[in-house]
């Protein structure tokens, strides 16, 4: 994994998070389940068939309980990587949402799923929480910042992150 446990331990160290969202793991499914990561549970992931690298996961601190959110059937390399899973605190519902796309991936194809992912999944009482990395370039407009705008904006979500999350000039979609 490109993540280097010792290196993530150091960083976050000791406000470690309750939920870690993990975009282009490059594992595939085996690997994946036998990574383990102190502390943590492997919540929901998902590993590509086709192609090399990408995937998602999201770990989620061994002292919280989770329901998997079953969304493989949307799932294409590089198209739309996404999993899901759901957190219950008392009245509040939370669903996480990990998606990726990479940069060969169909724009419009990632749009369409992620719409249909929301859809099914949306009621009154159900938060979402979005970390994605989806290979927008938000410093500049584009019809794919503002189709990705106005989708979130449907589902009345906003975003939290508004600065640089890479060394290049793409922004990672969280909470959005």
């Amino acid at each position: 994994m490109r993540i280097r446990k010792e290196r993530w331990r150091t960083h976050f160290h000791p406000n470690f998070p309750h939920v870690m969202c993990l975009t282009e793991h490059h594992l595939q499914c085996l690997q994946l389940e036998k990574f383990h990561i102190e502390n943590y549970n492997l919540g929901a992931h998902y590993c590509r068939q086709q192609c090399e690298k990408g995937g998602v996961a999201i770990f989620i601190h061994n002292s919280l309980g989770f329901t998997n959110i079953d969304i493989a059937e949307h799932c294409k390399d590089q198209a739309i990587e996404i999993y899901a899973l759901k957190l219950s605190f008392g009245t509040q519902n939370i669903c996480i949402l990990t998606p990726y796309r990479a940069p060969s991936g169909k724009f419009s194809t990632f749009l369409l799923q992620l719409n249909t992912i929301l859809q099914s999944l949306h009621t009154p009482r159900l938060h979402f929480i979005i970390c994605a990395d989806i290979n927008i370039n938000y410093l500049n407009e584009s019809g794919n910042k503002s189709q990705m705008d106005n989708l979130f904006l449907s589902y009345n979500l906003t975003s939290i992150i508004n600065f640089l999350t890479k060394d290049t000039k793409y922004l990672c979609y969280c909470n959005r």
